[in-house]
């Protein structure tokens, strides 16, 4: 009786162990794939410095007698909140502080903004930034063909972030068409804006408007060689999100801003549902940094204390699943 009870309790012991090893969620701790940084001026959200809280689009108690842009100043200048992410004072400090991020966290990015910044961003840190094209119809007067020879050049390696939505232009608007096909022709991947904008976008922006991720359907049908990423994860559309994902297994979302836009626990139960439904392996990293380099840490923490995510789930959405996007094993 005295062996079998040994027995027992060895057995026992290796259950707890293999669970313990299914259930490993420590924080990843390797290098990591930022899918979403902006080469933006400190000024690029209003008077520097700034500051802004996560979970910015909560508890706003706003009375429209103030226009928005003044209410958002406000926020920014005097923050409603214990620990604001800090911006800084000068356009160097900005892209110094994100290089110190980076190095700390062994990170590479796509990055985004006006060439001449990208140009100086990679000069500081060579090897740190993939240069990604930014394109917004009606505000950048670019042909598809000019976006093309840019390509063909080697200039851009990724498109990206096409913020078309917010001059009320849709990702199947057919103004967008031969930028598409410039995209399936050289495979070249797209990083598109879809899901919700800022709080008040349309009072910032008047041709904003909100666009599900159903919007790129007809797209990924048409060009099915397409490598394209959702930025924000369409959020806040989990269903929609959800749909698309399932069918077109081409697509994968980014995480960028969601750290700062949401609640921490609206966030967590968007992204779980995601998960849940088995696109793990198709969530990327982004942290969406434009001129508040904090920004970056603070996605990073989000994934690492998700209590839901297991210590490999970590690793595909802050490093594997954009190397496999990017094919940079290549």
């Amino acid at each position: 009786m005295k062996t079998i009870i040994c027995m027992l309790a060895a057995f026992c012991c290796l259950c707890s162990a293999a669970s313990a090893r299914d259930k490993d969620t420590r924080a990843y701790k390797g290098p990591i794939i930022d899918m979403h940084l902006h080469a933006y001026p400190a000024d690029g959200n209003g008077p520097a410095p700034n500051a802004v809280c996560p979970g910015v689009a909560a508890n706003l108690q706003y009375d429209p007698k103030t226009p928005w842009p003044a209410k958002m100043g406000e926020l920014m200048t005097d923050p409603p909140c214990e620990n604001p992410i800090q911006g800084p004072a000068t356009d160097e400090e900005v892209r110094d502080q994100t290089i110190a991020i980076m190095k700390k966290y062994k990170m590479k990015g796509v990055l985004s903004g006006p060439a001449g910044r990208i140009v100086d961003w990679q000069e500081a840190a060579p090897d740190f930034f993939i240069a990604g094209r930014e394109l917004s119809l009606k505000r950048d007067d670019v042909s598809a063909e000019e976006i093309e020879t840019e390509f063909v050049n080697g200039d851009f390696q990724v498109l990206a972030e096409v913020t078309n939505q917010y001059r009320g232009i849709l990702a199947d608007d057919p103004a967008f068409d031969a930028y598409w096909a410039v995209a399936a022709k050289h495979d070249i991947p797209v990083g598109i804006h879809l899901g919700v904008g800022p709080p008040g976008a349309p009072m910032l922006y008047p041709d904003f408007r909100v666009q599900t991720p159903l919007q790129i359907e007809a797209i990924l049908n048409r060009h099915q060689n397409l490598r394209v990423y959702i930025m924000h994860a369409g959020f806040p559309f989990a269903d929609d999100m959800k749909a698309m994902l399932y069918l077109y297994p081409q697509l994968y979302v980014d995480t960028g801003v969601l750290q700062l836009a949401a609640p921490r626990e609206d966030y967590y139960a968007f992204l779980e549902e995601l998960v849940r439904a088995g696109f793990g392996d198709r969530i990327m990293f982004g942290s969406d940094q434009m001129n508040w380099p904090g920004m970056i840490e603070e996605g990073i923490n989000a994934i690492n204390d998700a209590p839901f995510l297991t210590y490999e789930q970590k690793k595909d959405i802050l490093h594997d699943n954009a190397v496999r996007f990017l094919r940079l094993e290549e």
